[in-house]
């Protein structure tokens, strides 16, 4: 995965792409998030990295209360046409989230420690908002391929393009993208109760969408398209074409994937 951080700076101008294309892929993992959770209209729940706001409504129909933070404002703009008024909505991100120490039972960040540039701090600060005896919740995608990806792979190979190449974090800083080095996180903060465990969602999206998606820079594969000049990107679409089509049901490409679900308790003092 990429440094990138959740800020302005690096989602600016994307958001109605990625709300169209990539949201509905990071939404596979919200009904088990909720399973996890175990809301109710007594809980206070705080969402970092709300994004379009899919799984902010998810929460929010729950009757939990709910304050979601997400740093970019047109991300922002979206998730506030998916929520009720009652939902506080804040430009936030992390490390550094404003919040007071210990203030709410639930916090969850769905595919958010997976871009941050420091993961353990971010997995603190979680902890940091966090009732003694509450619980933290995140989300990461495993250092594994990806059915897209293999796919991007495949249109790289055939068009002939330049190999990407993509920002990573130092060693000392990252983690194993896998169920034990998830779990890591958690215990390394001082989380107790730690559990991780995959969650297996299918995504569907129509070709075409799934290429504008790309087009706009969304995902490692979409920075890899926006390296290549025009000519290059010309002949990947052909080849995208001509081989996207075992992945086909319909009209929809589908693809498997799957997350990794984190589960923590805040210790009680």
């Amino acid at each position: 995965m990429t440094t990138d951080t959740r800020g302005p700076g690096n989602w600016s101008g994307v958001a109605d792409a990625y709300a169209d294309t990539f949201a509905h892929l990071c939404a596979g993992t919200i009904p088990a998030l909720l399973h996890e959770a175990e809301l109710d209209s007594d809980t206070d729940v705080l969402e970092v990295g709300a994004g379009t706001g899919l799984l902010s409504r998810a929460i929010a129909a729950t009757g939990a209360g709910l304050t979601a933070v997400e740093p970019d404002v047109d991300m922002l703009r979206i998730a506030g046409d998916h929520v009720p008024e009652e939902v506080t909505l804040v430009r936030a991100s992390l490390p550094r989230l404003p919040v007071h120490d210990a203030s709410f039972d639930v916090v969850i960040a769905n595919f958010v420690i997976n871009h941050v540039g420091d993961p353990r701090a971010g997995v603190a600060e979680l902890a940091r908002a966090t009732r003694p005896g509450g619980r933290v919740l995140f989300t990461v995608w495993p250092n594994r391929p990806t059915v897209q990806g293999t796919l991007f792979g495949a249109v790289l190979d055939a068009s002939g393009a330049t190999p990407p190449t993509f920002d990573k974090l130092p060693p000392e800083m990252d983690f194993d993208r896998s169920l034990e080095g998830t779990a890591a996180l958690c215990r390394d903060v001082g989380l107790v109760d730690v559990r991780a465990d995959e969650v297996s969602c299918t995504w569907r999206i129509h070709p075409n969408r799934f290429w504008r998606g790309l087009q706009a820079g969304i995902g490692g594969i979409g920075k890899a398209l926006l390296q290549q000049d025009e000519a290059t990107r010309r002949r990947m679409r052909s080849s995208y074409d001509d081989l996207n089509r075992e992945l086909l049901d319909g009209d929809e490409l589908v693809f498997p994937a799957v997350a990794l679900l984190a589960t923590a308790t805040r210790a009680r003092d």
